[in-house]
């Protein structure tokens, strides 16, 4: 066996200059399988994963992921809706939960643009914005304790929109210079 990997060694050349024929690794894995006793039907075709590519792809979104939040969120504002214990009925609730998925969509593409602004008007935005949100949040608090609860859906409805074309407006003030 020695005699046989030396002389292999020594002659290298001669076995790395041909490509086996066509059909080779299945007739040799065929030649496998028989010798181990397992029979052709059982054989299940290899899936080939490469981890590796998984698992690098999984980094590369990640990473992505890790950049756009770094750039891309507010320093110091934090949009939540007033809390759960605060609204009273579903329909109120409701309401306020779909004007506040716009401002939010508003705000997000507003904070996006700032990215590209200079840092006084940055500045300015952002405390408009956070003053904003910060009335909202009290106007939505004061609405909910409202008995007549359909006149306090009719008055959340009006300041959501009176909010959301506020913010329409720096968006699109924005959207002159940069695009998101």
């Amino acid at each position: 066996m020695k005699d046989r990997k030396e002389y292999i060694e020594k002659n290298r050349e001669l076995f790395d200059d041909k490509e086996p024929s066509a059909g080779h690794t299945e007739r040799f894995e065929a030649l496998l399988n028989k010798q181990m006793g397992i029979q052709e039907a059982e054989k299940k075709p290899a899936k080939r994963v490469n981890l590796i590519s998984y698992i690098s792809i999984a980094a590369s979104i990640a990473i992505l992921i890790g950049v756009a939040v770094k750039f891309y969120a507010p320093q110091s504002l934090e949009v939540a809706p007033p809390t759960e214990s605060s609204i009273a009925t579903d329909e109120f609730r409701a309401t306020n939960d779909y004007y506040n998925q716009q401002m939010e969509e508003q705000i997000a593409d507003i904070m996006c643009k700032l990215a590209y602004t200079d840092t006084e008007n940055q500045a300015q935005l952002t405390r408009d914005i956070e003053k904003i949100m910060s009335n909202n949040t009290a106007f939505v608090d004061e609405m909910s304790k409202n008995e007549n609860q359909e006149m306090a859906i009719r008055y959340l409805v009006k300041h959501y929109k009176t909010n959301i074309q506020k913010l329409e407006s720096i968006n699109e003030k924005l959207g002159k210079y940069t695009k998101c």
